[in-house]
């Protein structure tokens, strides 16, 4: 690449994330998307966003193709996603938390 170039990439978290978990051990498995082995598990980019390849992917889909007959179970749909994607980040932060001290 030229020096007239800038980065093109988004999701600049994300990036940091995969490349912290590649340093940790991770392999690449799949470009488009881009998935990831890690510790026996397949990870996977879907939506924005890394996630284990197993049946809570098929629940995402499934949510998304949803028309709400009601903004009530909408909004209970999404509480329900974001307590278990914060309870996968924060059992992630917590198995990669080494990784961030390491080198201090």
């Amino acid at each position: 690449m030229g020096s007239d170039s800038y980065d093109k990439r988004k999701l600049h978290a994300l990036r940091a994330h995969i490349d912290a978990l590649l340093a940790a051990g991770a392999s690449l498995e799949g470009r488009d998307p881009v998935r990831l082995s890690f510790e026996g598990e397949t990870l996977i980019v879907r939506h924005g966003m890394l996630v284990s390849e197993n049946d809570q992917i098929d629940v995402i889909e499934a949510l998304s193709d949803i028309t709400w007959a009601s903004e009530r179970q909408r909004n209970q749909a999404i509480e329900m996603c974001l307590h278990h994607l914060t309870k996968a980040l924060d059992e992630t932060e917590l198995a990669l938390e080494h990784w961030a001290y390491e080198d201090v």
